[in-house]
């Protein structure tokens, strides 16, 4: 069972049903994915509004509510200073008395104390106990301000004199019925044990990463009330979880309005007010995560019943498609059997889409034979043509050969198998070759020109052989369609030109240049030396005018004159490089072109030269022949800088060796 249910699913899977119910199924996913993610996003922004209004009201509520808690305590104080009179003051059993009868105000407190106008504390209470501490508040600016001001005065947060520990402190001024200040009472609460804000923090907060915090801030951005003790008194901006909150409120003008704001600051939001008289924030700050936890179930819930509904779907779309989809199975059957040759077996019948694929198969069908058919003929016709054609014609695509015909094969030695379906680059002499035939094939293929050109080739034995190559595109507007190659051998004809251009530029005789050539290889050394992008090179001339061979010539023959220039010919090849040009200009006077070499090294080849022509002898009929050479040696500096100039200055040289007497060598100026 199991080994059937694996050999259906491997037919099933490459189906068309497969893929249809595949597709559907990841339309489906996609759908129900897509539509539960973004009910989800739309569901969590109006959560978060909706959050961010109630958290604005709840920390309005909350500031509100340290607003009326610190107005109390500023009450209880002014309450209790219209029973400090001055007499009051002065009496300590009476200012005792005072401070017995205050338990409401010292319970309020930590500490109550009153002072006189120079700030002198007179008495202090705790909800325990009196002393008089020796303490004087006239130097403290909040002491100052409120006899100035007569007005009850709150302090910053500042470490307690004698607790030393953060305290803020409530200053009601006293006075008389004239307006005149005559002492301070003061109540003091320390900041460590939250009783500031105890209504609106719970002390028993960790605060830490994720959980809710509430922190109250005085006017000037210093922590008053904190759940982390260490905290207090310093900077909001130390609190990471209020640090961008509270930089974005600084940039949006420190607003005290009864609703400043609501950020969301990577996992958190964060919400403040202000309390307007004290200019004290309350912060609160509530972790996204545990916002969204429920519309994260949610949707999850949801994406688990889209799922099975999928599942449900595409099991039912299976089942339809298969039902459907059986005319078009039937049709693939008989395709199959008439790729196999049954030309007998019957057309389904269906309507639809699927009958007029059937009807469109069988005329297919029909024209596929027709077409072999004439296909047929063309391969036959054509293979004619290849037989019998004098040229090489081959066909090539992909840098492969497709045909070859007879002519192509014999001129490379190869048989038809062993070149179709090859690489081209097999008829060349050189890779590099082949790639470059490449290139210039595309380039005139690219300007819509048919390409010709002269190639060496190689056949199966390795002889090289001069061909002319042309080559037209299939088709110009598809470049991948191939091209069609024409080979001629021209090997005769290039050996022929070769021999002709060597003609042209050199001496008969003797073999050397002649002075059309030696022209060319001066106009050469010089256009090399005019290119401002290479580097100047030297290059130096000699010119040689044979001595005593006019006698040569008299005594024993134009044979022996001409015997005698191959033998100088020779002497000169043997004492200069092959890089070096040698020419015979003229009857008996030749020139040598020294690249690279400058006056001094001009001259030591000449001396080489005309020593090994004066070491000549030439035997005939019985009499030995000699000759010599005057030499002028010219280098090639800026007054020079032409043919004309240069040869001139050569030939000057050569005509004041000539003047001193036979075998001497000049040098030009």
């Amino acid at each position: 069972m199991a080994g059937r249910g694996s050999r259906w699913l491997a037919r099933w899977l490459p189906t068309l049903k497969s893929r249809l119910a595949v597709g559907t199924t990841l339309v489906l996913f996609a759908t129900v994915g897509l539509t539960a993610g973004q009910m989800s996003e739309v569901a969590q922004t109006h959560m978060l509004r909706a959050v961010e209004t109630h958290e604005q009201t709840e920390v309005q509520r909350t500031a509100d509510t340290l607003g009326r808690r610190v107005r109390a305590m500023q009450r209880s104080l002014a309450v209790a200073s219209a029973l400090l009179t001055p007499e009051v003051l002065a009496d300590p059993d009476r200012l005792r008395a005072f401070f017995a009868t205050q338990t409401v105000l010292r319970a309020g407190y930590a500490v109550v104390s009153v002072s006189d106008d120079q700030g002198r504390v007179l008495m202090a209470a705790t909800r325990d106990s009196f002393f008089e501490p020796r303490l004087r508040l006239g130097e403290s600016a909040v002491f100052q301000r409120a006899m100035r001001t007569r007005r009850v005065t709150i302090s910053h947060p500042v470490m307690g004199v004698s607790s030393r520990e953060p305290v803020v402190a409530f200053m009601q001024p006293l006075v008389d019925a004239e307006d005149r200040a005559y002492g301070v009472l003061l109540g003091s609460l320390p900041l460590a044990n939250g009783e500031l804000a105890q209504e609106v923090i719970d002390p028993t907060d960790a605060a830490s990463e994720g959980d809710e915090l509430t922190v109250v801030a005085d006017a000037s951005g210093r922590i008053v009330s904190h759940p982390d003790r260490r905290l207090l008194l310093e900077p909001i901006s130390k609190e990471p979880r209020l640090a961008d909150a509270h930089a974005r409120w600084l940039q949006a003008g420190r607003p005290l309005s009864a609703h400043p704001g609501a950020w969301s600051t990577g996992e958190d939001l964060v919400a403040m007010a202000g309390e307007p008289e004290t200019g004290w924030q309350l912060w609160r700050v509530v972790p996204r995560g545990s916002l969204l936890v429920p519309l994260r179930a949610a949707r999850n819930e949801a994406l688990l019943l889209g799922a099975v509904f999928s599942l449900a779907m595409a099991v039912l779309m299976v089942l339809f498609l298969a039902y459907q989809l059986r005319p078009l199975e039937r049709l693939q059957r008989r395709a199959g059997r008439l790729l196999a040759g049954d030309q007998r077996a019957a057309w389904p019948r269906a309507g639809g889409e699927i009958g007029r694929l059937a009807d469109s198969l069988r005329q297919v069908v029909a024209e596929r034979a027709l077409a072999e058919q004439a296909r047929t003929e063309v391969l036959r016709r054509l293979a004619s043509v290849l037989a019998a054609s004098p040229i090489g014609l081959a066909f090539q695509r992909d840098g492969r050969f497709e045909l070859v015909s007879a002519e192509v094969c014999r001129l490379l030695g190869y048989d038809e198998a062993q070149l179709v379906g090859g690489s081209t680059g097999i008829i060349f002499a050189s890779a590099q070759d082949h790639a470059a035939l490449q290139a210039e094939v595309a380039a005139a293929f690219a300007h819509g020109e048919v390409y010709e050109g002269e190639w060496r080739l190689v056949g199966i034995g390795g002889q090289p052989f001069w061909s002319r190559l042309r080559a037209r595109p299939v088709d110009a507007a598809d470049p991948a369609a191939g091209a069609i190659w024409c080979l001629y051998d021209i090997s005769s004809q290039v050996d022929a030109r070769e021999r002709l251009e060597h003609a042209v530029r050199h001496d008969p005789l003797t073999g050397l240049l002649n002075r059309d050539g030696f022209a060319q290889a001066v106009h050469r050394v010089l256009a090399e030396n005019a290119d401002p992008r290479a580097v100047p090179r030297p290059a130096t001339l000699v010119m040689l005018d044979l001595d005593r061979f006019k006698p040569v010539n008299d005594s024993a023959g134009h044979a022996a004159g001409d015997a005698m220039l191959e033998l100088v010919a020779d002497a000169i090849l043997e004492s200069v490089r092959s890089s070096d040009a040698a020419a015979r200009i003229g009857g008996d006077e030749f020139a040598l072109l020294l690249a690279h070499c400058d006056a001094r090294q001009g001259l030591t080849v000449a001396h080489k030269v005309g020593q090994a022509i004066a070491a000549l002898r030439l035997d005939w009929d019985g009499r030995t022949l000699q000759v010599g050479a005057s030499l002028g040696v010219a280098e090639l500096d800026a007054a020079t800088m032409t043919a004309e100039s240069w040869l001139a200055a050569a030939d000057a040289a050569c005509y004041e060796a000539k003047r001193r007497g036979g075998g001497a060598i000049a040098a030009g100026a």
